[in-house]
């Protein structure tokens, strides 16, 4: 084994990821880069050509997985090690099936995580030897996080959270967005987003062979923020020319061009909404907290558990969209058999600036609601939210 093997550094997190990077080299560790998830951590190690990757697995893993499982295919002679805040059984199983040959937990030191990668090289011995003329192009690996904003009633704010959480990726977690609207029905995104509609997804789906990598930002329009929108028709008969399979083949090229893809869907369930269910990386499962909104949630997770879709994709996300609160949230677990991942609190400010066409996290980023949209964004995103700095007031007052 050389004296100083090199090492790829993959974490969502920047500031976490430069200490990693301070371990490994105080470790005498030669690290050839840090990157975050997808794309970006792909194509360096194509590029590096490292001896050991460690990436960090944090909640929502899904993407980490994603990108573990990517990294396998595409350097698979090549170990991964994989990192958490905290220790979780599922995380390290769902790490060790994605081809993770150690796990280990913060706090971390550069001792433990030394031995860790060593260990590691020594187990792929022979299998060091590159490959790389078998290994698939990165252009046709899908390495984007594809979010998929579902909910089984109309009324309860998919469309607000879709085009707020984009925005939040964009402007506050410094991701590419591709924010694609599948209602079939009303359709809003143009209106909420304040963006005039020139060509629609009915134009890719009839492009669909010439919908590629190098053309696909043709269809979409860009928003102020930074989000690039692929907006529903203007007249819903469009919808009758686009198939399942459109929509398959068009998150499958967005999410090899963009960080983050997020589908807004009716609140309905037709073959568009199938399409975009089996295409998403996560589902945030959007409920309110009305009996009538529960009551349909129950029967939208009862259809994916007959699918057998994966329960570790999909994210309960409460939106109290108004003073709805017939229920408690312990009571929408139980009812749900699913703990809650997310929570927008009401926020009348919403409302003001949907009027406007401007998205809260842009209209009033300190209100409630923005706070919350954001956070979660850099949640999905994989940043660590740093504490907020306390003054002198604050200090005094915890003495």
């Amino acid at each position: 084994m050389p004296r100083n093997p090199s090492v790829l550094v993959v974490d969502q997190d920047a500031d976490r990821r430069a200490e990693v990077v301070q371990m490994l080299a105080v470790s005498r560790f030669a690290v050839v880069g840090d990157a975050g998830l997808g794309v970006e951590a792909v194509s360096l190690a194509r590029e590096t050509a490292p001896e050991a990757i460690v990436v960090a697995v944090e909640e929502p893993i899904a993407r980490a997985l994603q990108t573990m499982e990517t990294l396998g295919q595409t350097v698979p002679e090549v170990p991964l090690v994989s990192y958490a805040g905290r220790p979780d059984p599922y995380a390290m199983r769902a790490a060790m099936k994605a081809g993770a040959r150690d796990f280990v937990f913060e706090p971390l030191s550069a001792d433990v995580l030394a031995k860790s990668v060593r260990a590691a090289l020594e187990h792929a011995g022979e299998r060091q030897r590159r490959q790389a003329g078998d290994a698939p192009s990165v252009e046709h690996l899908t390495e984007g996080t594809v979010v998929t904003v579902f909910g089984a009633k109309g009324g309860i704010g998919k469309t607000t959270i879709a085009t707020n959480l984009s925005t939040a990726l964009v402007k506050r977690a410094g991701q590419s967005v591709a924010l694609v609207d599948l209602d079939t029905r009303f359709g809003d995104v143009a209106i909420m987003m304040d963006v005039q509609v020139g060509q629609s997804i009915v134009d890719a789906a009839r492009d669909i062979d010439r919908f590629t990598r190098d053309t696909a930002r043709d269809y979409l329009s860009v928003h102020q923020s930074g989000v690039h929108i692929l907006p529903a028709p203007l007249d819903p008969s469009g919808w009758n020319s686009v198939t399942p399979d459109h929509i398959r083949a068009i998150a499958r090229v967005l999410s090899q061009t963009y960080d983050f893809v997020v589908l807004d869907t009716p609140g309905t369930f037709n073959d568009i909404v199938g399409a975009a269910l089996e295409a998403a990386t996560l589902v945030l499962l959007t409920t309110s907290m009305d009996m009538a909104s529960i009551k349909d949630t129950v029967l939208a997770l009862n259809m994916l558990r007959s699918w057998s879709y994966p329960g570790e994709k999909v994210k309960l996300t409460i939106n109290r969209a108004n003073l709805a609160n017939s229920v408690r949230e312990e009571d929408v677990e139980r009812t749900l058999s699913t703990k809650v991942f997310w929570r927008v609190p009401y926020d009348p400010t919403v409302m003001a600036a949907t009027q406007i066409g401007q998205p809260i996290v842009m209209a009033k980023p300190r209100s409630k609601a923005a706070v919350s949209i954001s956070d979660l964004a850099t949640r999905l995103a994989g940043i660590r939210q740093q504490p907020a700095r306390q003054g002198f007031f604050g200090r005094l007052l915890r003495r």
